[in-house]
């Protein structure tokens, strides 16, 4: 059983910080962090004039992971999320039981005393689960059960979900469920007919392109695998650098990237 089943999600509210802002989501950087620097160069950022939102998945397979966490950590104006690898370090500081496999990389780049500064597990701690930077406009890593709204989001759906069934209720069923964002929001679209939609912007699956359905914008263009690392910028639409190289070999399942739009 993973931790935090049934537990929900606390929404971290910036709506009165991106007054007056840009504001830019990234998605997961897993360490590629020269590819980070040149997209923020792209997109003319700076800490003072734009409110920096990332999809989490910071950590694990690429080549400057420790330079990656430390920018997150350390810069104004950047907010990141929980997702499952950042979730899985912050189990493995607190000396829980878990596969360190996928860990390697973090654990050798970042070193001991860096791991077992305080700061760090303090931030761990501090990532939220969903983030609603404008009144219809949220950032969560994996993405929501379509069923519930926004608000009773369960923290594993939030850096887990992959597809969804509403019968089995099962959130990771690949090439048998649909995906999630293949689904209505059916919260305001049934409940609620005069409910404003919402938009959801995540990363944890890679997709060749952005926007999947009239709801979800998916941002993890898969930097780490030879891909591209993505980012929204409001008024300004995506922006992508391309990966200097291939850091892993990709294994993962991926979707289609001409999913059906719900």
């Amino acid at each position: 059983m993973k931790p935090n089943r049934g537990v929900i999600a606390h929404i971290l509210d910036l709506r009165m910080q991106c007054r007056g802002k840009k504001v830019a989501i990234i998605g997961d950087i897993h360490g590629c962090y020269d590819e980070l620097s040149e997209l923020l160069d792209a997109i003319d950022w700076s800490p003072q004039s734009h409110i920096l939102i990332l999809t989490g998945d910071l950590i694990d397979r690429g080549p400057k992971i420790r330079e990656t966490l430390m920018f997150a950590m350390n810069t104004p104006s950047v907010y990141s999320l929980m997702s499952n690898h950042e979730q899985k370090l912050l189990r493995y500081l607190r000396g829980h039981q878990v596969q360190t496999t996928a860990l390697v990389k973090t654990i050798e780049q970042c070193g001991e005393a860096f791991l077992k500064d305080p700061s760090l597990l303090k931030w761990l701690e501090s990532l939220p689960w969903i983030v609603r930077y404008s009144d219809n406009s949220y950032v969560v890593h994996a993405g929501i059960r379509p069923d519930r709204p926004i608000n009773r989001q369960e923290k594993n759906h939030c850096i887990y979900i992959r597809t969804w069934n509403p019968k089995t209720k099962k959130i990771s069923n690949e090439g048998i469920d649909p995906w999630w964002y293949e689904y209505p929001y059916l919260y305001s679209s049934q409940r609620h007919h005069s409910a404003p939609s919402i938009k959801i912007f995540f990363g944890h699956q890679r997709h060749d392109k952005a926007w999947i359905s009239h709801w979800a914008c998916a941002l993890d263009g898969g930097v780490v695998f030879g891909g591209t690392l993505r980012a929204y910028v409001e008024n300004k639409g995506i922006v992508e650098i391309n990966a200097k190289r291939a850091y892993e070999l990709d294994e993962e399942k991926r979707p289609p990237s001409t999913s059906a739009l719900a």
